[in-house]
């Protein structure tokens, strides 16, 4: 067999060449939660980090259905929400953040995976340390990621059955919020040491929120006025005391907030004007430290940001930074046009252009910028257009994979060994015996090849691959079109990034 040679370079007769067949197109009386009745203890680790990303607001501009309409960076690893109601994460997995089955053997990916058993979800949230929740269309909470603290078990992406009727949630993992679509605002606990969850309980308001955010334990929201208000969470001992909302004087009617009160918090007025302040407890209130500053006078903005990386997305689609940014600089990040929505993380930024697609700076040493770490030091300094998600279909149903399918030029790749199980095809895997050979077998084709390699025999016969065989993010990966050669109808429809396979 040739090892990794150049198709060219291979002309001799025995040898058939697959054609590239399967291409892409391109104060006061608190509220207690007891932990037998609403709650548990909550750890003190609980990252100040903002749990959940604006919706794109120009869903009209991103009609097909592979679209992007919310991201999320959070510690090393991502988070996507597609047009179409799908999940997909890339990133690191050490400690099962990405939700996917399977996970021992998976320490990172480096191209987005959709997570089987998510549909129809309307948005998500994040941590940022590895748990995540997203509400369904039907008003659904759902739970996925990192489940128990300093663990590798990852939490399959289920059901949280205990609220209903909810239009956004935000989540601390040991400390999560719910804002239900009526406009009250509900809370619960979640003990990180043993996965107990306590009976989420109302936070009491005579007004009505109508968008949230979170931070450490503590709640920042909206009322229909712009007003903010601040709901803080206590933890002693084995109870979870919520203090009733406090709303903050002295700031315009704002459409949007982010931050942390104990690090500065930002936000954007009803005219477009970007704001950052900084608040102090005082007794049952909070009060500004001084007068809030103006960011950027001049320029209009629609989108604040604020978790280790702070910024600002102008009402034209540019990105700003506020303090250094990824490439340790302040001020426009250039390579970004018709940015619609964005999510910094701690130590790389995620955005969505108005065509629905994801580019990704800063840090991607786990890959979570979504694509393959190219430089020694393990930045990206630029925007990155994340590597094309692909979903794979196997006789009618989604592939339950670790791994995603991957796009090389213009041919794709899948998990060998997910791939064949769903297919129904027997797989011998190499022993030392034999020299690594794999053998992948269905009715009566029965395929050898070695990783690495471009050559393979297929009942005897030897073929010339368009590629070699390759291990990507810890898994075999072979040409779906040597899947065709087997038999398998394969398809591909890039308006949806979908390839199909159907068994004979």
């Amino acid at each position: 067999m040739n090892r990794a040679k150049p198709v060219t370079s291979l002309r001799r007769p025995a040898v058939l060449a697959i054609a590239a067949i399967i291409m892409a197109s391109g104060a006061g009386t608190s509220l207690a939660a007891d932990e037998n009745h609403r709650g548990v203890s909550v750890p003190a680790h609980a990252a100040a980090h903002v749990s959940s990303g604006p919706v794109a607001s120009s869903p009209a501009k991103t009609a097909a259905e592979t679209a992007f309409t919310q991201v999320l960076a959070g510690t090393y690893y991502s988070v996507g929400l597609r047009a179409d109601g799908s999940v997909w994460t890339w990133g690191r997995n050490l400690y099962g953040e990405l939700g996917l089955p399977g996970t021992s053997a998976v320490g990172s990916v480096n191209s987005p995976v959709r997570l089987v058993g998510l549909t129809g979800i309307r948005s998500i949230a994040t941590s940022g340390s590895g748990y995540q929740l997203a509400v369904k269309d039907d008003g659904t909470v759902w739970e996925w990621g990192s489940h128990l603290r300093n663990s590798t078990e990852t939490l399959p992406p289920r059901q949280f059955p205990l609220l209903t009727r909810v239009a956004q949630v935000a989540t601390q993992h040991a400390v999560n919020f719910a804002l239900k679509q009526d406009g009250s605002l509900w809370a619960w606990t979640k003990d990180v040491d043993t996965g107990k969850i306590g009976q989420p309980f109302e936070i009491k308001h005579t007004g009505k929120y109508v968008s949230l955010s979170v931070a450490g334990d503590t709640a920042y929201t909206l009322d229909d006025a712009g007003s903010l208000w601040v709901i803080r969470a206590e933890r002693q001992d084995h109870r979870l005391n919520v203090l009733p909302p406090v709303r903050v004087s002295g700031l315009p009617a704002l459409k949007q907030v982010t931050g942390d009160f104990s690090s500065g918090m930002y936000g954007i007025d009803r005219s477009g004007t970007a704001w950052k302040w900084s608040l102090t407890p005082s007794a049952a209130s909070y009060k500004l430290s001084g007068k809030p500053i103006k960011l950027y006078p001049g320029l209009k903005f629609k989108q604040a940001a604020s978790s280790g990386l702070t910024m600002l997305l102008t009402e034209q689609g540019e990105v700003w930074t506020y303090g250094k940014g990824p490439d340790g600089k302040e001020g426009k990040v250039n390579g970004l046009k018709g940015i619609v929505a964005l999510s910094p993380g701690s130590r790389h930024a995620l955005a969505i252009d108005a065509q629905g697609q994801v580019w990704g700076w800063g840090a991607n040493q786990w890959n979570e910028v979504g694509g393959r770490r190219n430089s020694q030091d393990g930045m990206e300094y630029a925007p990155k257009r994340l590597q094309i998600p692909i979903t794979v279909k196997v006789n009618g149903s989604l592939l339950s994979s670790s791994f995603p399918a991957t796009m090389s030029g213009n041919l794709i790749n899948v998990p060998l060994k997910d791939t064949a199980k769903a297919l129904g095809a027997e797989l011998k895997t190499p022993t030392t015996a034999d020299g690594g050979m794999y053998t992948l077998k269905y009715k009566d084709t029965s395929v050898d090849f070695r990783p690495g390699y471009n050559e393979v025999d297929i009942n005897g016969k030897k073929v010339l691959l368009p590629s070699p065989i390759t291990a990507e993010n810890g898994a075999t990966m072979i040409p779906a079109s040597l899947l065709k050669q087997m038999g398998f109808t394969v398809t591909w429809d890039s308006k949806r990034s979908e390839l199909t396979i159907t068994g004979a």
